[in-house]
């Protein structure tokens, strides 16, 4: 009875977490702002010395010896020399694994969830905004992203090249913000590139912030203005803020307060999608008049990122994104892959005065 109840603790023990996070938001912002960055903050450092991901080996690892498992138990059944209460072992080590992988899950993500938002902690409106809200939003991304195309390197097809190292720039703009948003300050790990990176794009993932390592993983091979916004929304994950959204927009403000004219570049064409993929959804027209204002060198990349993707339509990805959608859901974030776009609602709140201005002098 005690070896079973052993086997099953980290199991219950994440379970109970579960709820008790679910149901106690002060319990879960608490934890967040002053146990997770410890655990964080030493793993961080821990795998920080170690110049590949730590995670992605331990997964190898981990399906290299669960494969030698198996075939090592096949041949012995084969050979009739499986020794008594095997089945029982496999189960007790099935139970205590999953268990410690959901306990840990919850330590080092899970948990975070449900804390305090980042729009609550910072004053932020979320009540969204009219067509005309989206328009003007939208109209800002262009312009900003306009500006910045000929502050960032190309190749002979004029797409977009990153011209620094990646990880160091946006480590140093997770940084800057940290300075004007203080639950962001503090250590940052340094950011990590997955080696067999094809397997992510087929999932359609360009990055991964891992709750057993504690680091930022990306994706080295997707299209190079993506990845200043991707590595600090991971960055923005291991701060503690755990939804998809709000990495979305910490990353967002990153990148265009970066010293680093890659990283704002970044930012703002990200920036243009998330506000004129809503607008596009509430009013074509007004989308296809912003659209006439984007420079045709972002059009290149964003037909470039189209490209990418399109090579990955395959029923993985699909199933991917329908995991994704209930892992969300599990987790209290009710609307599934639907949240993503709460970052609109975040940056309307943002830009609120400067749309307010550009009603007003246009007659609005």
């Amino acid at each position: 009875m005690i070896s079973w109840l052993a086997v099953l603790l980290p199991a219950l023990a994440g379970t109970a977490l579960y709820f008790l996070a679910g149901s106690n938001k002060s319990f879960s912002t608490w934890y967040a702002k002053n146990l997770y960055p410890l655990y964080a903050g030493l793993l961080g450092r821990i795998n920080g010395w170690i110049p590949f991901s730590v995670n992605e080996i331990g997964i190898y690892i981990f399906l290299l010896l669960f494969i030698f498992f198996i075939v090592r138990d096949i041949a012995r059944a084969c050979a009739k020399k499986l020794r008594k209460g095997w089945f029982v072992r496999w189960i007790r080590t099935v139970l205590l694994c999953a268990g410690s992988m959901w306990l840990i899950f919850m330590i080092g993500m899970g948990i975070n969830y449900n804390r305090a938002t980042f729009a609550e902690e910072y004053g932020l409106d979320l009540s969204g905004g009219t067509k005309e809200d989206l328009y003007y939003l939208s109209e800002i991304m262009t312009e900003q992203a306009n500006a910045l195309i000929d502050q960032v390197q190309r190749d002979e097809n004029g797409i977009m090249q990153l011209s620094g190292d990646i990880r160091e720039q946006s480590v140093r703009a997770m940084r800057k913000l940290g300075e004007s948003y203080p639950t962001l300050a503090g250590f940052y790990p340094m950011p990590k590139a997955v080696w067999f990176s094809e397997f992510l794009s087929h999932e359609h993932i360009t990055g991964i912030q891992s709750p057993y390592t504690s680091e930022a993983q990306y994706n080295r091979l997707i299209t190079p203005y993506n990845l200043p916004h991707t590595v600090c929304h991971e960055l923005g994950h291991l701060k503690g803020y755990a939804r998809e959204d709000e990495a979305n927009f910490i990353g967002f403000l990153a990148c265009i307060g970066s010293d680093d004219a890659d990283c704002r570049y970044s930012g703002y064409v990200l920036g243009y999608l998330y506000a004129s993929n809503a607008l596009y959804g509430a009013d074509y027209d007004l989308w296809a008049k912003v659209r006439g204002k984007l420079e045709e060198a972002v059009a290149v990349d964003l037909a470039e990122n189209s490209r990418y993707w399109s090579q990955f339509q395959t029923k993985l990805a699909e199933i991917k994104e329908k995991t994704n959608d209930a892992q969300l859901k599990f987790n209290h974030q009710e609307d599934g892959v639907k949240s993503y776009g709460r970052v609109v609602d975040l940056m309307l709140s943002y830009y609120r005065d400067e749309i307010e201005r550009r009603k007003t002098s246009n007659g609005g």
